[in-house]
């Protein structure tokens, strides 16, 4: 499967000038949000399978809402518990950021896209105040700009399923030369 293609065809991958989550400004952007509604993202989930099997852990936590569905298709998949982490309190009810059960729980952390990594290590930290201990971290699609090395400098495995500059460059031919050139200044050139 070429995650790319797929991505331009399904419109997942948007170019334009869009606001992400760590507050920089982006070419492109990658909306991961319904591609549990196309049936690739089933390849995804057995691509991810693949990669996180060595981790060691025994408790799979989405970061809501981009790394719900990943985590409970992958939860299901390798019969692990899951549960998912809030990115804020709800304000109503228990008001808990973390719903599960990760008291003396090894974790496996999931969104759907990471570029500095603050979700992750929020995520992270809500965790551990909860008892947990997270393993790793896993991704869709890694920008590449941040995330790992934010992980790694935490003492978490950081894993993707796909990085940004390989997708990028298996669909910049069906690019137009304005958008291929936004994207590599942004990225100082597809590698």
């Amino acid at each position: 499967m070429d995650i790319g293609e797929v991505l331009v065809r399904r419109k997942l991958l948007l170019i334009g000038n869009f606001v992400l989550t760590s507050g920089k400004t982006s070419p492109y952007y990658i909306d991961l949000r319904r591609f549990p509604s196309y049936p690739e993202f089933r390849q995804v989930v057995e691509e991810a399978i693949k990669k996180v099997e060595k981790v060691g852990f025994d408790f799979i936590m989405g970061v809501a809402t981009g790394g719900v569905p990943l985590a409970s298709f992958l939860a299901c998949k390798m019969n692990v518990p899951m549960g998912y982490v809030r990115v804020e309190k709800k304000g109503h009810g228990t008001d808990k950021l973390v719903e599960g059960e990760v008291s003396s729980r090894k974790v496996l952390v999931v969104d759907d896209v990471a570029t500095t990594g603050g979700s992750l290590e929020r995520a992270s930290v809500e965790i551990t105040k909860s008892g947990g201990k997270v393993v790793g971290a896993l991704v869709i699609v890694d920008r590449e700009e941040g995330a790992s090395e934010k992980l790694r400098d935490l003492g978490i495995e950081f894993i993707s399923v796909f990085k940004i500059s390989d997708i990028l460059r298996s669909v910049s031919s069906t690019l137009s030369e304005s958008e291929r050139k936004l994207i590599e200044e942004y990225l100082g050139g597809i590698k």
